[in-house]
């Protein structure tokens, strides 16, 4: 029963969005329902929290990955391709500087 209650609550992107709040009022209605002891409340929702929390973090990487591929496809430019094209027109305005000067 607990597990298929892990397994449930923590499917697809819901487990990224439970707060520790909501974990713990969900063990306290299985706890009031008899369906777990007490004693094995905060264990679960610690599992549980812990669960949701690295969730989040894989949908998180899943979404950076997933948003370079449509910046790449879209030729979109990065910061770094911005960094690195401001330090060459500076490099050439430092250029144009010196033969103006002369």
């Amino acid at each position: 029963m607990i597990e298929l209650l892990k397994r449930t609550l923590l499917a697809g992107i819901g487990a990224a969005a439970l707060t520790k709040e909501k974990i713990e009022g969900l063990v306290d209605e299985l706890v009031k329902k008899g369906e777990i002891a007490s004693k094995e409340g905060p264990k679960l929702v610690k599992e549980l929290l812990e669960k949701s929390q690295e969730a989040k973090r894989e949908l998180e990487e899943k979404v950076d990955e997933a948003t370079q591929k449509a910046l790449q496809k879209m030729k979109i430019a990065t910061k770094a391709d911005i960094d690195e094209l401001k330090a060459k027109l500076e490099e050439l305005e430092g250029r144009v500087r010196k033969i103006e000067k002369q």
